[in-house]
C-alpha cells in the first residue's frame, strides 16, 4: 500500500467484521485498478448501540469516501442516511453508502443485483425458477426483489419473525403486483416434511434454495433449511461469505445437489461498490 496524506478513506461496517474478505477483496480491486494510492479500505466493528454516533461522525471526517455496510446494521442505518436510491428505499436497507463533498451520506443496496449476478455468471438461472428462501432482512429482501426482476416464476419465504417476512411480500406486491410471493412460519417445516415425504409432487421440487439469513456464520447455527427439504432442490445457494463452505452447502455436496457459495455475491458487486463508494460530485 502507497497510503499518502491525500489517501481517501473507504470502510466496511459491521459487528462482527473479524470474519470478513470484504477489505482484502476490495483492496485487491483498488491495486487492480491502480487507485491503491487514492483509496483505501479498512474494517470498522460498530455496535448497534454506537451506529449513530459513528454515522454521523464519518459526515465530519472529509477524506472519508464511503463505506460497505454489513450484518446486523443494513437497515438500521437508512435512518441515519441523507438520501436513499429508489431500490434502497423500497427495500428499506443499505448496503453501501458515500459521502459527497457537501458531507451528505447516501444509501444503496446492491446486495440482490449482486446475487442474481453471480448465479448467472456461474451458469444458473433465474427466470422461471421456483425458488425457496430463508430470510426476510435486508440482503433478503434486496435478493427478492432482484429476483422478481429478472423474471423468477415463485417465491416463498421462510423466517423466524413470520410479520417481518409478510412486510417483504407485501412490498413485493407493491412494485410487483404478478409475481408469485408466499410466506411461510418456520415452524411449519416438520409438518411440510411430514406431508411431503407421503406424496412426493412435482411442485414440491425446487429449483433454488437461497439461505439470506446469518445463519451458517457460527459454528454451533442451525441449517436454514431441514435436509428433507434441501433434497427436493436442485441447487443451494449461499449468502454467507465466511465461512465459504458452511454446512448448508456442505450438506447439499453430501446429498448430490449443485452448490453457489456466498463469495460469488461479493465478487459481482465489488465493481459495483466502488464505483458508487467513490462518486464525487454533491447530490
Amino acid at each position: 500500500m502507497n497510503i499518502t496524506g491525500q489517501t481517501k478513506l473507504l470502510a466496511l461496517i459491521g459487528d462482527p467484521v473479524i470474519q470478513a474478505r470484504t477489505p482484502a477483496l476490495m483492496n485487491q480491486l483498488l491495486y487492480a485498478q491502480d487507485l491503491q494510492a487514492d483509496y483505501t479500505l479498512i474494517p470498522m466493528q460498530i455496535s448497534r448501540a454506537h451506529l449513530s454516533e459513528v454515522v454521523n461522525s464519518l459526515r465530519c471526517v472529509q477524506n472519508f469516501s464511503g463505506a460497505v455496510i454489513t450484518m446486523p446494521h443494513k437497515v438500521a442505518i437508512c435512518a441515519l442516511l441523507d438520501t436513499l436510491t429508489p431500490e434502497a428505499k423500497a427495500i428499506g436497507a443499505v448496503n453501501v453508502i458515500y459521502r459527497d463533498t457537501l458531507g451528505r451520506l447516501h444509501g444503496h443496496i446492491l446486495d440482490g443485483e449482486g446475487f442474481v449476478s453471480g448465479l448467472l455468471a456461474a451458469g444458473h438461472q433465474v427466470q422461471g425458477c421456483h425458488c425457496i428462501m430463508r430470510g426476510a432482512g435486508g440482503a433478503s429482501a434486496a435478493i427478492a426483489f432482484a429476483l422478481a426482476r429478472h423474471g423468477c416464476a415463485s417465491l416463498r419465504i421462510y423466517n423466524r419473525t413470520v410479520q417481518t417476512a409478510e412486510n417483504l411480500k407485501d412490498q413485493l406486491y407493491a412494485i410487483y403486483p404478478d409475481f408469485n410471493v408466499t410466506v411461510g412460519d418456520c415452524q411449519e417445516f416438520l409438518a411440510e416434511i411430514a406431508t411431503q415425504e407421503k406424496n412426493m409432487l412435482a411442485e414440491d421440487v425446487f429449483d433454488i434454495a437461497i439461505n439470506a439469513s446469518s445463519l451458517g456464520m457460527n459454528a454451533h447455527d442451525s441449517l436454514p433449511f431441514p435436509a428433507e427439504k434441501i433434497k427436493r432442490c436442485k441447487l443451494v445457494a449461499e449468502c454467507v461469505i465466511a465461512p465459504e463452505q458452511t454446512a448448508f452447502l456442505q450438506l447439499g455436496k453430501s446429498l448430490g445437489i449443485q452448490t453457489h457459495s456466498g463469495i460469488n455475491m461479493l465478487n459481482s458487486q465489488l465493481a459495483l461498490m466502488l464505483q458508487f463508494m467513490t462518486k464525487k460530485t454533491a447530490e
